[in-house]
């Protein structure tokens, strides 16, 4: 029987996964950081290593579904570590210097983050009251932005002095560090609710299992404005995590290390604004004029970002437009999930957390490549910003006028 959410061990267990995932999104952060040196490496342009991240989500979206199976199989302890270890692993494999590499990295280490997160937030979760389980859960989400912080402060001006080759090398300890430390603290890790195997298909064969995918993309009717909204997010997320710092690289000619700072307090919308933001819902009920608030942030964040010529640019306005990036593309995410909650009974809360993690997920693989190709396309960062600003704003205006109406209906 799992054990009941009296508090007891929650402030414990929250410390352990948010550590875990500092690792774990330290190096995200540090594939994003290499693209400057392995530009310059390979005679590639920045924004062609900005793919990686499209390689980075197909990884995650393969494994997270067999977090279960993993969980069932080596149990929360081994499984969150075994994740970290394999994810050093991938980051070594950047060593390569290519393209190609690159890609293939990025892959690896995706299939190896996807499990990690899943077991955090379960035993968060298990150990933590109901009554203050979003913001814990809001608090363990933050530890990202916080190795995004540290991160883009830290590694490029010791890659520039030392050789990029040390921020892998850097990367690599932090993570092997948090794998010994999950095996040395289990209890920290320990699942007590043990995952319920799938359905066997039995003979429906592989036809059925493919129907099923596709049954788990639909879109459920009472939620199509919300995923399709969430769906904009997930695109906008990669123009303001990714494309924001390589525009500054490519276009506005900020050395590496200025972006790395740019990137860092980029994070620090995400490490204020998430729990901020999510007691905020909690205490009004009303996340969908948050989401809607998000979307004007980003159609005004990209504006500006569009104005930023980098020479001679103050570094108090870099700043405030890195607080904007970040609020619009970092914060939406927990906020979304307390929309998409009201909504639905709690019964069905799981599954279609899941349905809408593999929905969105079309959109953070997608990201990267439609930038990517309406740059080469167009000639320039203009015509991809345009197009997600529009998206942003079409957004806005249909959350909010659809929360108006289920106002008057109340």
């Amino acid at each position: 029987m799992p054990a009941p959410a009296s508090g007891r061990g929650a402030i414990a267990a929250l410390a352990g996964a948010f550590l875990t995932q500092f690792a774990a999104g330290f190096g995200f952060i540090t594939f994003s950081l290499l693209a400057p040196s392995l530009a310059v490496l390979t005679g590639l342009n920045e924004r062609d290593f900005g793919l990686w991240v499209t390689f980075f989500f197909f990884g995650t979206a393969v494994s997270s579904p067999a977090t279960g199976l993993l969980v069932r199989r080596f149990g929360g302890v081994w499984t969150v570590a075994l994740a970290l270890f394999a994810m050093a692993a991938a980051m070594l494999v950047n060593l390569g210097g290519s393209w190609a590499i690159t890609m293939l990295a990025a892959t690896l280490y995706g299939l190896a983050y996807g499990p990690q997160g899943p077991v955090g937030m379960t035993v968060v979760t298990e150990r933590t009251p109901p009554s203050r389980r979003g913001f814990f859960l809001a608090l363990r989400h933050s530890s990202q932005p916080l190795a995004g912080i540290i991160a883009g402060r830290l590694l490029p001006p010791l890659m520039l002095v030392v050789g990029w080759q040390f921020g892998i090398f850097t990367t690599v300890g932090v993570l092997v560090a948090a794998a010994l430390f999950t095996l040395t603290t289990p209890a920290l890790f320990r699942v007590t609710t043990v995952p319920v195997a799938p359905p066997s298909y039995g003979r429906r064969g592989i036809s059925w299992a493919a129907g099923s995918v596709v049954r788990a993309l639909a879109v459920p009717v009472g939620l199509r404005l919300l995923w399709g909204a969430g769906l904009v997010f997930a695109v906008n997320q990669i123009a303001m995590i990714v494309f924001s710092y390589l525009y500054l690289l490519e276009v506005a000619k900020l050395t590496p290390i200025e972006a790395g700072i740019f990137l860092s307090n980029m994070q620090i919308a995400g490490l204020l604004g998430r729990p901020a933001l999510g007691w905020f819902c909690d205490k009004t009920g009303q996340s969908q004029l948050v989401l809607a608030l998000l979307s004007a942030i980003g159609v005004a964040t990209i504006f500006a970002l569009m104005s930023v010529s980098g020479a001679g640019m103050p570094l108090w306005q870099l700043f405030i437009l890195a607080i904007a990036c970040g609020l619009s593309g970092q914060t939406w995410n927990a906020i979304f999930t307390t929309a998409m909650s009201y909504k639905v009974p709690p019964e069905r809360l799981a599954e279609l957390n899941g349905r809408s993690f593999a929905f969105l997920s079309l959109g953070w693989m997608a990201g990267a490549p439609f930038f990517w190709l309406l740059i080469e396309v167009s000639g320039g960062y203009a015509a991809p910003f345009i197009v997600v600003g529009a998206a942003n704003a079409l957004a806005a205006i249909a959350l909010i006028v659809s929360a108006w109406r289920e106002r008057a209906r109340a």
